[in-house]
Formats: structure tokens, sequence, C-alpha cells
């Protein structure tokens, strides 16, 4: 089983999307009047959006000011929105605009955010051979483990709780406390989002990442095993010469799931369109014995699940006797 683990900021075949904060406030309720904050949950030092909605139309006229910590941001004065850098890690940092009016009257909207850093780890349970320097993809119903890790938060991850979703379904149901890590089947389609919220007992949200994982279909590869120098890394692209009195080829099954390459219900090898019985212990493993001179054949192998539709490959090459 091939395992791997990858830092959402570090992502080669995954791609992230809005991170991960510490959100409190004190804005108001009503949906017309408020402070938008983008993104929602920001990581330590990401650059931040804050925009005042007021479709009331009550800050008509009125003087802007916008502060964080206290301090005026002098070039966003009488501005609707502003640009900001989040603080350090775990460190609460107030957002803060006042809406100043005539007669000395005045409105103020408030948020604290919190910056923190959320990492999902992706461990497709999917089959790549060990000399393959690549990451192993999920494939359409393989399993895959995810475990998120949060960095600055006072609470520690057991006594949090975690809300999961692939897609827009919940996995496991529901929020659980504890539960930063778990499993799931890739459902259809080349790419889903994985999504983790997470949460104090009381409900208050203070964390949210989600990440892009694509999907692809199991691949077949052909390699040359030889007695003496073991397997042959350098994968066969169209055909292979039978150079002695015999040869053994391996099949790897790239992203298939693990489940299906430890016990495949259907394991096939053909010569010439013919079904050959394999009499390798190894079912991904056959050895082709020179039986003329001269010309060559097609030699195809095959492996599927019968539960799983889409489990399963098929790949061929040519021998050249």
């Amino acid at each position: 089983m091939r395992t791997f683990s990858i830092l959402c900021t570090l992502l080669f075949a995954f791609t992230a999307l809005p991170a991960a904060a510490q959100l409190t406030s004190n804005q108001f309720t009503n949906p017309e009047y408020g402070l938008e904050i983008q993104p929602e949950f920001p990581r330590p030092g990401e650059t931040i959006t804050a925009t005042l909605t007021d479709h009331r139309g009550s800050s008509f006229g009125a003087t802007v000011t916008w502060l964080v910590d206290g301090k005026v941001i002098s070039t966003a004065e009488n501005q609707r929105k502003t640009t900001l850098t989040a603080g350090k890690i775990g460190v609460p940092q107030t957002i803060e605009v006042i809406l100043s009016k005539s007669g000395n009257t005045s409105e103020s909207l408030k948020k604290i955010i919190t910056p923190l850093y959320v990492d999902i780890v992706i461990e497709p349970q999917t089959r790549t051979p060990d000399f393959y320097i690549g990451r192993s993809l999920p494939s359409i119903g393989s399993i895959v483990n995810a475990t998120a890790l949060i960095n600055g938060s006072k609470i520690p991850a057991s006594d949090l709780v975690y809300t999961w979703r692939i897609g827009q379904q919940v996995i496991e149901g529901g929020p659980i406390r504890g539960r930063n890590q778990v499993s799931y089947t890739t459902p259809m389609g080349d790419r889903e989002t994985l999504t983790v919220q997470i949460a104090t007992t009381n409900g208050t949200i203070i964390a949210r990442r989600s990440v892009s994982i694509p999907s692809v279909s199991p691949t077949i590869q052909f390699y040359e095993l030889s007695p003496l120098f073991g397997l042959n890394s350098k994968t066969i692209i169209d055909s292979i010469p039978l150079i002695g009195n015999s040869t053994v080829i391996k099949a790897e099954p790239y992203y298939l799931d693990s489940r299906v390459y430890n016990q495949p219900a259907i394991s096939q090898w053909k010569i010439g369109g013919i079904t050959t019985s394999n009499q390798s212990s190894n079912p991904y493993e056959i050895t082709l014995q020179r039986s003329w001179s001269g010309g060559s054949t097609e030699l195809e192998f095959q492996v599927r699940d019968t539960t799983q539709v889409l489990q399963g490959a098929k790949g061929s090459t040519r021998i050249n006797f």
C-alpha cells in the first residue's frame, strides 16, 4: 500500500481552496448591513479584503473610517472596501469600520479574527509501484484517508468538533468531536472538493479548509522482470524484443484501489487474443517462452473488480520474437 502526505500549502496535484482562521464577530444580523471579510478564514500573512455592506442607504454622506487593532488606515478613508494583511498565527486581530454622521452620531462594525494554519493530509489508498516517484491519486470507488492538522489554536485537537464534506455530502453524517481523521470513497467525476470545518464544542467555527482533489482512471504499465537484475523500472512503451528463450513481464495497475489490487476478482492475460493460463503465483506476472523465431504478437492484461464497475484497467503491448 502506498500512501503519501501532502501539506495543502505545497500541493503538487491537489489545489488548495480558501484557508483558515479563528473568527468572532459582533456584526449585525441584518443581512443588509454588515462587515464582510474575505477570505473568511485567512491564514497568517494572507491578504484580506474587508467590505462594508450597507444596502439600507443609511450610511449615505457618512465619513467612513477603517481601523486595525485601533489604528486608523489612512489610505482607506471614505472607502467601502480596503485590503490589509492578516497578523501572526494565533494572535487576535480586530478589524473595525466606523460611520460618522452629522450631529455627532456614529455606528461601528467590528470583527475579530485569529489567523490559523489548517492543512489536510491526503492519502489515497491506491496502487503505485515502489520505484514510482510521483504521487498516488484516487480513482472512482477507491478509498481516501484524510487528516486535518491545525496550528495556532490553543484548544487541543481532541476537543474540537470536525465536520467533513466531500462535495455537498457530509461524511459520517455530521460533526464529530475529535474526528480529525476520516476515510471516504471517491465519488464519480474527475475532480471533487474535500472540506473540513472546525468548531469549538459551543459551536463557534474557528477554521475551514478545502482542497480540490482530482480522480483518475486506473491504467496498466508493463515492465520486464529479470531474475538476475530484478524489475526494470523503464516502462515498456510499444513493444519489447524477446532476446533469450524466455522473459518475465509484470503488469502494474497504477491508481487501482489497494483492496482490488490485493484481491482481484478478475486478472487475465491474453497472448495473441487467446486467454492464457498463468502459472505464476503472482497474478500480475507472466513468463513468456519462445516458441518460434520471427514475428510479433500482442500481450494483453486486465484486472477488474466485479462490484466496483470502474475499478479495473486493461493494457497491452507487443512481444517481438
